[in-house]
Formats: structure tokens, sequence, C-alpha cells
């Protein structure tokens, strides 16, 4: 993947979480941004590709709803 589809993939990313758990565009940023995929990406441009938009907006989810749990 080249600069512009990981961007556009990642706009598919969020856009799937807002849609699909009702984060807002700044949670859903924010998840995203922070999240394995980000990492990922840093070190394998083409990894993202074994798993779907919807995919990997689940695990990012399970990423951030996890992390709020162990904060309680």
């Amino acid at each position: 993947m080249n600069n512009t589809e990981i961007k556009e993939f990642k706009k598919y990313v969020r856009e799937t979480l807002v849609k699909k758990y009702n984060m807002n565009e700044v949670e859903a940023h924010r998840a995203v941004r922070d999240s394995y995929l980000s990492s990922a990406l840093q070190r394998d441009k083409d990894y993202v590709e074994h798993d779907t938009v919807e995919e990997w907006a689940d695990f990012i989810y399970d990423e951030v709803h996890g992390e709020h749990l162990m904060q309680m």
C-alpha cells in the first residue's frame, strides 16, 4: 500500500467505527491513530490487507473497549 491508500484505508476504518459502533469522529480518529493498525502499518505497509476494513474496525473497537475495562 502506498501512503494515499493507507490514508483511504484508515478513513474507511474510521467511518466503519462511526457507523457500526456509534463512535463520534474524534473518538474514531483517536482509536485508529492509537491502535495496533497504525503500528502494523509502520512495520509493513501491506500487512493490513490480510483483513477487511470491517475486521479492522472490530479489532480496534475491541482494543478500545478492553482498554476502558482495564482502567475501571
